[in-house]
């Protein structure tokens, strides 16, 4: 069961309503637009919901972001020089093994796992399938993050702040303006780089959780 990703459906640009709003936010997209393209064994599919630099492939990314569907066991791809992480969205969720062994249990919703692309997993589910949000950063070149903000730690984003995904119930930004956008279950914002300007804010409603994808390039290309 590799994990690999093809080229999808790009998502569409946010509308500019205004040029400080269009500044915070490159564009908005919805999960469910983006076509799934089968993984190379077709075990499963994939949705890519963001790649740096745009139309990059597997050796020339910064980093990217994917939803995937896992249906079965087997085994994940390996990726050398990668991070990756990989938060359970839906499902009974599955343990991961490296050589026959435990590694971890991914079986609770919006809990961030890390782990090196180098590592050889393969993974049992515990009865359904699973959604699972995944981030893969190029080491070398960059760090990576996944933080899962509520309502009560949603406000001011950290100004390396890439991607946002709405993994339950909804959100909204808003700039110093009070322009605002709002962001349903399985809608996803791409930001820009809030050190050359201010992010806008993030409201969740009572009960949301939000992915924040942080990347934090290395000034040198070497890992920190």
């Amino acid at each position: 069961m590799a994990l690999d990703l093809s080229q999808a459906q790009a998502p569409t640009p946010a509308p500019a309503r205004t040029e400080k709003h269009a500044s915070a936010i490159q564009f908005v997209g919805e999960l469910g637009r983006i076509d799934a393209v089968p993984w190379k064994n077709e075990g499963g599919q994939t949705r890519e919901l963001c790649v740096e630099p745009p139309q990059s492939d597997f050796a020339g990314f910064l980093w990217r972001v994917s939803v995937a569907d896992v249906g079965a066991d087997g085994a994940f791809s390996t990726f050398n020089g990668i991070d990756r992480t990989i938060v359970l969205l839906e499902g009974g969720g599955f343990g991961m093994y490296t050589d026959g062994e435990r590694v971890h249990d991914l079986a609770e919703c919006f809990v961030p796992h890390e782990f090196p692309g180098e590592q050889a997993i393969s993974v049992q589910l515990h009865g359904a399938p699973t959604l699972d949000f995944n981030l893969m950063v190029r080491r070398e070149r960059a760090s990576g993050q996944v933080l899962v903000l509520r309502e009560q730690n949603s406000r001011c984003l950290p100004a390396d702040t890439a991607l946002l995904y709405v993994a339950r119930g909804a959100a909204c930004l808003s700039d110093e303006s009070g322009l605002q956008q709002a962001l349903r279950c399985g809608e996803f914002a791409r930001l820009r780089d809030g050190r050359g300007a201010r992010l806008p804010d993030l409201l969740c409603t009572p009960g949301s959780v939000v992915l924040a994808v942080c990347i934090r390039p290395n000034p040198e290309g070497t890992q920190s």
